[in-house]
């Protein structure tokens, strides 16, 4: 009977020992997982701050190693992109007409999912802010999506997509207010064109008749 309640006693102290000495390297393992995440999140955060200096400074030397080999943007008007030199061309571009400044800034909350430990999507808000050659400024609301890949010492992007609402569009608005100046311009001209054109018909109606 002793020896029956020593064998169990044993038994439990061995079962309680194995229990604790799980939790401990679970709590371990967990530990350094939260460290490890913390320091990705930093350096996903890193390279997003990176891209968008990029975008706002128009300075794309900073940003070409942080993305991926064979990675894709897509802009809002549809285009598609995989060398930096023909996103860059692109985007100076657009400050050829009446479109003075471009300024981005993220808005909101951050969505982060982590598809594997190299892998992670992200999305989020943001604000684009186009200042005009006549002075005038509007903002944009936009929505963006990245796929991250992590290399030996970084992230990259290996993805980028933007969109928005075409039909809540500065650059649109813009043209379409040119486009309604121009046609009234062309309205009133016309208009004054007939007027003259008619006073100068009564004028040589009344010389024939005086003949």
């Amino acid at each position: 009977m002793i020896k029956h309640r020593w064998t169990n006693k044993y038994r439990y102290t061995q079962i309680l020992w194995s229990v604790l000495f799980v939790l401990a390297i679970w709590n371990i393992s967990q530990s350094a997982l939260a460290d490890t995440n913390q320091q990705d999140i930093n350096e996903i955060i890193r390279t997003r701050e990176i891209a968008l200096q990029a975008l706002n400074n128009r300075d794309f030397s900073k940003i070409a190693p942080y993305l991926h080999p064979s990675f894709t943007i897509t802009t809002v008007d549809n285009q598609v992109f995989h060398k930096v030199p023909e996103f860059e061309k692109y985007w100076n571009q657009q400050f050829t007409s009446s479109i003075k400044d471009i300024k981005m800034a993220l808005k909101g909350d951050i969505i982060r999912t982590f598809l594997s430990p190299q892998t992670v999507v992200s999305s989020g808000d943001a604000i684009a802010t186009f200042s005009f050659q006549d002075g005038k400024a509007a903002d944009m609301a936009m929505r963006w999506t990245v796929v991250l890949q992590k290399s030996p010492d970084k992230w990259t992007i290996q993805s980028l997509h933007f969109s928005s609402n075409l039909l809540d569009n500065p650059v649109l608005n813009a043209a379409q207010g040119l486009v309604r100046n121009v046609a009234i311009a062309a309205g009133l001209g016309g208009f004054l064109l007939g007027v003259v054109m008619m006073l100068l018909l009564r004028r040589q109606q009344q010389r024939i008749e005086k003949v």
